[in-house]
């Protein structure tokens, strides 16, 4: 099966170990973390984190779209193809 690279944007609270506990999700799960840039928004409260993840399917996508909502510290998150 073709493996494609998606992006997702997450928006996060800028707070200590947001960033362990996101890596620690995606690649626990056997995904493999193909960049990962992390920046402060204009709002200094908030950081922006861009995750390229190789994926097989539509389903995967959207399976670490749902876990990376569901963590407490994370405000928004979207997906696409890269």
């Amino acid at each position: 099966m073709k493996q494609e690279t998606y992006r997702f944007n997450c928006f996060v609270e800028n707070r200590p170990g947001v960033l362990a506990r996101i890596v620690g999700l995606i690649s626990g799960r056997g995904y493999n973390i193909q960049a990962l840039n992390v920046g402060p928004t204009e709002d200094g409260t908030v950081s922006k984190m861009k995750i390229d993840v190789l994926c097989s399917d539509e389903s995967v996508v959207e399976q670490i779209k749902h876990q990376l909502s569901n963590q407490v510290n994370v405000i928004e998150v979207t997906s696409r193809k890269r």
